[in-house]
């Protein structure tokens, strides 16, 4: 009787596998593991990263709260110094006004009694006044107006010179004359002559101007 080893030359396992089925297997194996263990890693590092993300952006939104509430604050306390700058804005404004409507009260204090002097200091004798009034005007800050009568021609004619070559007047005109029969008491015509002149205070140079110093007076 013939017999064959079929296992001769052969290197079987004991559970019958062949030794390149064993290694493919051990293969598979070890390269799974490594997936999973890879994964497993990622997985820890993203979940890492998110946690530390969250962490960062809660710090950041804390942070933006702090940074709002602060913002908030500052801007309270801008509109309140805004609101007190404004009200003294408008107190200031106030008290500016109220100066300068006093400073010119006070500029014009003297105004028509020096011109009054000046009016009365040129006028003849033979001359006399009747009216003197302040006229409204348009283009100018101040006018006035004098009206009176005089003996003759001369007399007005002097009393105009002498308001023109005053340093406090300016712009003299005559707006009207008329002769006004009197009878024998008047002038050699037994007539006199009514007239009314215009003019405008001046401004005079500051070296015609006698300034005298203002002393407190001691308290006895």
């Amino acid at each position: 009787m013939l017999e064959v080893d079929l296992l001769q030359g052969g290197d079987w396992g004991q559970d019958g596998r062949s030794p390149g089925t064993v290694s493919g297997v051990r293969a598979r194996r070890l390269s799974r593991d490594g997936w999973i263990m890879g994964s497993a890693v990622a997985i820890l590092l993203s979940l890492g990263l998110a946690a530390y993300s969250s962490l960062s952006i809660r710090s950041r939104a804390a942070g933006l709260e702090q940074a709002l509430q602060a913002a908030l604050a500052d801007s309270v306390r801008s509109a309140g110094l805004i609101e007190k700058m404004r009200t003294l804005e408008a107190r200031r404004d106030s008290i500016a006004t109220r100066v300068s409507i006093i400073q010119g009260i006070d500029a014009r204090r003297y105004l028509w009694p020096r011109i009054m002097d000046e009016v009365a200091g040129v006028l003849p004798e033979d001359a006399w006044l009747t009216r003197f009034a302040q006229v409204a005007s348009h283009d100018t800050a101040a006018r006035f107006e004098v009206e009176g009568m005089t003996r003759d021609n001369f007399s007005l004619t002097r009393f105009w010179n002498g308001m023109e070559s005053s340093p406090f007047i300016r712009n003299v005109r005559l707006i009207s004359t008329e002769n006004v029969p009197t009878g024998p008491s008047g002038g050699e015509d037994g007539d006199l002559y009514y007239f009314v002149l215009q003019a405008e205070p001046e401004e005079p140079p500051s070296e015609v101007l006698d300034f005298v110093p203002v002393r407190p007076v001691a308290a006895r």
